[in-house]
């Protein structure tokens, strides 16, 4: 990861400061404090937690985006919404001339995904979205390869991520029931899987399974099994659950394997090796430290690492590398997980649920 201090610093902006707006404000402040970026303003509708962000960051807040975009002089804005609720905040983003990152999925609709993308297109504003599985060091080791040939043809692979119960039950349980395992978890891999075989999705097949979370008040999807076809005839199987026990090590758990004809990978991204138990703590943990560690550097101060910041950093690098001049947006065509490839993973993603109702195959 380069970080270079820009002499001409881009204006940024967050909506949305619950786990993951949370996640962005502190990865915005660190890069502050290096000179990458402002963080100006925070949009967020629960004015508790709106007031002790504003406090501790000294920034202004606004309980309505659109009166941020209105009143706020910014370059871009970092979205961290409920997952149904991207596509309003994206349009008013883009028609404010605004360069926009957004948590994946880009949205649970191709219909509205696709409004997304053309409206930042109209305004030539960047749409990225943050697919942070891409800059994990494994999977960017193993686009390498595969991008030199070791593995041959695909002929197959295996993807599962899965979430202890909390996920669902406590941190998302006001909007679990406008999503599933499926929109939350396995887009992350519908979309890794897609950026390394490069081939688009031919058709679709899935179960579903409901009961855990229907019994306790939540009316959305435990689990589900998919299997996808793709146009140059790999085959993948998905499994994606949020009911993991609350005595698992670990809030997620992720594997991902993959068979060419020249050989195979394995990549285990919840057991990395590093396992704790404290006197202090209630819980034994198995941590990856690869995905978000923080730290405290003898300049800056509090900074974080790791590969769930990477993908916002590359973002704000990109924007002062424009803001800047060194680039334009046309250069970057292809070279960040933007609206057409987040399309992939919301039309696999409509193809799961309607496989799911149907118990047909979909095709794409």
């Amino acid at each position: 990861m380069i970080q270079t201090i820009q002499t001409s610093r881009p204006r940024i902006a967050v909506i949305g400061a619950g786990i993951y707006g949370s996640t962005m404000l502190k990865c915005f402040s660190a890069a502050q404090k290096q000179g990458m970026v402002d963080l100006i303003a925070l949009a967020e509708i629960d004015e508790e937690v709106l007031q002790r962000h504003t406090r501790s960051l000294a920034i202004q807040g606004y309980t309505n985006y659109k009166k941020m975009l209105m009143n706020v002089r910014l370059d871009a804005v970092a979205i961290a919404t409920p997952d149904h609720l991207h596509g309003d905040a994206v349009l008013a983003a883009a028609d404010a001339g605004l360069h926009v990152l957004v948590q994946k999925p880009l949205d649970t609709s191709s219909e509205r995904s696709q409004r997304m993308i053309d409206a930042c297109r109209r305004r030539a504003v960047m749409l990225f979205v943050d697919f942070h599985k891409r800059f994990d060091p494994a999977h960017m080791r193993l686009k390498s390869d595969m991008q030199a040939g070791r593995l041959g043809k695909i002929q197959y692979g295996y993807a599962c991520m899965e979430d202890r119960i909390e996920v669902p039950s406590v941190w998302l349980r006001k909007w679990a029931a406008q999503s599933s395992p499926s929109w939350f978890l396995g887009v992350h891999f519908y979309d890794l899987v897609y950026w390394l075989i490069q081939s688009q999705p031919r058709r679709v097949y899935a179960v579903g399974h409901r009961g855990k979370l229907k019994s306790m008040g939540m009316d959305t999807l435990d689990s589900i099994n998919a299997r996808v076809e793709f146009v140059n005839g790999a085959n993948f199987s998905f499994d994606v659950s949020w009911i993991l026990p609350a005595g698992f090590p670990s809030i997620v758990n992720q594997q991902l394997r993959i068979v060419g004809e020249e050989g195979v990978v394995e990549i285990d991204s919840q057991d990395r090796g590093m396992f704790s138990a404290y006197s202090d703590a209630a819980e034994s943990l198995v941590i990856n430290a690869f995905g978000a560690q923080e730290y405290e550097h003898p300049v800056w101060g509090a900074q974080v690492q790791g590969y769930t910041f990477a993908s916002m950093i590359r973002f704000i690098e990109l924007l002062g590398a424009m803001k800047n001049g060194l680039v334009t947006l046309d250069e970057l065509k292809g070279k960040y997980p933007d609206g057409e490839d987040a399309l992939v993973s919301t039309r696999i993603g409509e193809a799961v649920d309607r496989s799911i109702a149907t118990g047909e195959w979909i095709a794409l």
